[in-house]
């Protein structure tokens, strides 16, 4: 278990390295808030239904408030894979956005990792945007009723809704929180995100994003 906390440190930390900007102060930065809930719980005996919503407030020289509302639906092929996708809407400001995704899971012993492949249609886009998401995460118990996890995250678009857009990296992820379990059915999971947006030619916009969490099993 030991081997496995440091294995995820070491990554962690060489993604945030990877990443960091030359000169801080070159780079464009703003904060936000996050206010997020989750519903998860079964729908069969090996089919999992997981229902999401969030609202994020975003300083306005960064983009408008943001709504969003997804549900995914996995069956699990053993006790550690799940495949399974679902449907998202996005609202920036004026904006609308439909998310259709597919994704593979793989977790056990605290340790999850998702690949999630997904397709973004705009209002006035070129085209469908096609996106990989691949995270890893991993959670450990701290006390009873008491956990801490970790995440880090990479967007890489393979087609950009834009006929002139480019592909690539499009956005770095990283988390550290913990979560409290109030009840049997309910945790709290309040966090901190790092997130750093590649740009070609000039700064790398950074975003630093307090998130509150609310999971609700059933």
């Amino acid at each position: 278990m030991t081997g496995s906390i440091m294995r995820f440190a070491v990554l962690l930390a060489a993604m945030l390295a990877a990443w960091q900007p030359s000169k801080a102060s070159a780079n464009p930065e703003d904060t936000q808030f996050w206010l997020v809930g989750f519903a998860r719980g079964k729908i069969d005996d090996d089919v999992f239904l997981t229902i999401d919503t969030s609202y994020r407030w975003r300083d306005p020289d960064f983009g408008a408030d943001q709504q969003t509302f997804r549900v995914s639906v996995e069956k699990a092929l053993d006790d550690e894979v799940r495949i399974g996708g679902g449907m998202a809407l996005f609202q920036t400001g004026g904006v609308s956005e439909y998310r259709p995704h597919q994704q593979f899971r793989y977790a056990a012993k605290g340790l999850d990792l998702r690949t999630r492949f997904e397709q973004r249609w705009f209002e006035g886009a070129d085209r469908v945007e096609l996106r990989v998401r691949q995270r890893v995460q991993y959670t450990r118990e701290l006390a009873p009723r008491l956990e801490a996890f970790g995440s880090a995250e990479w967007f890489g678009i393979v087609q950009s809704r834009r006929d002139s857009g480019r592909r690539g990296t499009e956005q770095v992820r990283n988390i550290v929180g913990v979560a409290y379990q109030v009840s049997d059915k309910l945790d709290i999971a309040p966090s901190y995100m790092l997130q750093i947006t590649p740009r070609q030619g000039r700064p790398d916009p950074i975003s630093h994003i307090t998130q509150l969490t609310l999971n609700w099993s059933f």
